[in-house]
């Protein structure tokens, strides 16, 4: 662990890409399958060859097959809790897709208690890291599915639920399909982020702006476009950006083109953040490491950052 001058904040973290070793050890004993840490590793951390986000996103296909009990989701959530809490983390907004843990049974509202248990566990056990729960429509999800997601998230709005998003392969699905679904999280009060402009274009970003997000998950492609960064700027909209993240699914084509230094010198809104933890390898210390080496970010910069994360946090802190 690191200790900084400033609070620790991670706007974009999912639970299923964060799960340690001994996590998923204790999951796969759960379900008979016995897996060493190497064969674990190869299965769910992203290879240097990664040449998409669709490729990065197989690295889901057996958290998503051990995730699938109330049991499970508990364990995995206070397990994220308690090491993001040994890392120093003051606040942290957990997502997750509730449809992706529905194949043996269990309902999304069912999805949804298993992980706020989880969070209620963490409280009693006296960490004092903050967490917010965000749940994650897919792309590729169904209409109807999607639907059951927004209006879960609303529902427990007030009981655990800080905020909703939409996640999954950008580009499968035009941007404009789910209009009606932000328009009644918006409607209902409840904030949203959007997974937009990652690898998709930077359309998605006019888009989501324009369905009411004020965060956006990743925003990569806005360099692309003049009018969409003068838009970022002039709305102070958040973009909850993950350098190694980005690197690995090839929105940007390598660390030193990545768009962060740029956004942030002209006055884009722009906060650091890990995606997925084990995916990527990754922790939020090493995000910092990163862009103080790649881009000579001081830390009066990175605090910068992190205050932007504490203006845009969907809790109240």
């Amino acid at each position: 662990m690191t200790t900084t001058n400033f609070p620790k904040i991670d706007l974009h973290l999912h639970i299923d890409g964060s799960l340690s070793l001994p996590c998923f050890q204790t999951l796969a004993s759960n379900v008979g399958l016995s897996m060493t840490d190497a064969q674990i590793r190869k299965a769910v951390m992203v290879s240097n060859t990664c040449q998409s986000l669709p490729e990065y996103l197989q690295c889901f296909e057996l958290p998503t097959r051990l995730l699938q009990t109330e049991k499970a989701l508990t364990l995995s959530t206070l397990d994220l809790i308690r090491n993001l809490e040994a890392q120093g983390l003051f606040y942290a907004e957990l997502r997750f897709a509730p449809q992706h843990y529905t194949r043996q049974g269990l309902t999304q509202q069912q999805t949804v208690a298993a992980v706020l248990k989880g969070v209620d566990m963490a409280k009693k056990a006296g960490f004092h890291i903050r967490i917010g729960i965000l749940l994650c429509m897919l792309v590729n999800g169904s209409p109807a599915d999607n639907q059951e997601t927004a209006e879960l998230a609303v529902a427990y709005k007030d009981i655990g639920i800080a905020g909703l998003d939409l996640a999954g392969p950008e580009s499968a699905v035009p941007m404009s399909e789910f209009e009606s679904l932000f328009h009644f999280a918006y409607q209902s009060g409840l904030p949203f982020t959007i997974h937009a402009g990652e690898c998709g274009d930077y359309e998605n970003i006019s888009c989501a702006i324009s369905f009411g997000a004020r965060r956006i998950g990743h925003g990569c492609a806005a360099r692309f476009s003049e009018e969409c960064m003068r838009l970022l700027e002039k709305e102070q909209i958040i973009l909850e950006m993950c350098p190694t993240s980005n690197v690995q699914t090839k929105a940007v084509p390598a660390l030193s083109e990545h768009p962060i230094r740029m956004f942030f010198d002209r006055g884009i809104a722009v906060t650091v953040n890990t995606d997925n933890m084990t995916v990527s390898d990754t922790t939020l210390d090493k995000e910092y490491a990163l862009l103080k080496k790649q881009f000579h970010f001081t830390d009066q910069e990175l605090a910068k950052m992190s205050q932007t994360a504490l203006r845009g946090a969907f809790c109240k802190l």
